[in-house]
């Protein structure tokens, strides 16, 4: 990864944690039915198919969102609350002051854990 300031370093992480947010909210990461498009082109468009369940799955593979989804699981075995008040934020949009209520903590407690979760994975991701 080139070298980013504070701000672009800002911006290309909501960027990936928007993306990881659509890849899990879409559902394309388990795509349940029949296929819209042949064999060959999902396998020409960086698509598998999982053929191991009686219906078929069609497995988008979003490389970025899946490095994004291994570092939130990595996340939450250390800092569960802090996993969990990320996923809130970027998965169910809400707003900072209904998640912190549905997680039943403050909204500075919220605030502070979204930041802090997005620090974390900053420091994760120009390590990798």
């Amino acid at each position: 990864m080139p070298l980013l300031n504070e701000n672009q370093l800002d911006d290309y992480l909501d960027y990936r944690l928007q993306e990881w947010a659509e890849w899990l909210n879409t559902g394309n990461f388990l795509n349940i039915g029949y296929q819209r498009e042949s064999s060959i082109a999902m396998f020409m468009d960086g698509k598998s198919i999982n053929r191991n369940s009686r219906f078929f799955k069609t497995v988008d593979t979003n490389e970025s969102a899946q490095e994004m989804e291994k570092l939130v699981t990595e996340m939450a075995r250390y800092k569960p609350a802090m996993a969990n008040a990320l996923r809130m934020y970027y998965l169910e949009r809400l707003s900072f002051r209904e998640s912190a209520k549905k997680l039943k903590i403050s909204y500075t407690q919220y605030n502070m854990y979204v930041q802090t979760a997005k620090s974390w994975l900053a420091g994760k991701i120009c390590t990798l």
